[in-house]
């Protein structure tokens, strides 16, 4: 399977900005993607368990 174009410049983004964390919340992706909580539910797959997202799964998501 190929990488998304900006796939890893997603992700070290996402590791600058969160160096400590391995997974993110809701309110964390919508601080980084300038989009409030409701709009990350909506358009970011979350795991409905933990209500989380890896920084890989989301650079993912975000990229083209």
């Amino acid at each position: 399977m190929r990488e998304r174009e900006g796939y890893r410049e997603n992700l070290a983004l996402l590791n600058e900005r969160f160096p400590d964390k391995d997974v993110l919340s809701v309110a964390d992706v919508a601080a980084f993607m300038g989009v409030s909580r409701d709009t990350v539910r909506s358009r970011i797959k979350i795991s409905p368990v933990t209500h989380r997202v890896t920084k890989p799964d989301l650079a993912r998501q975000i990229s083209l």
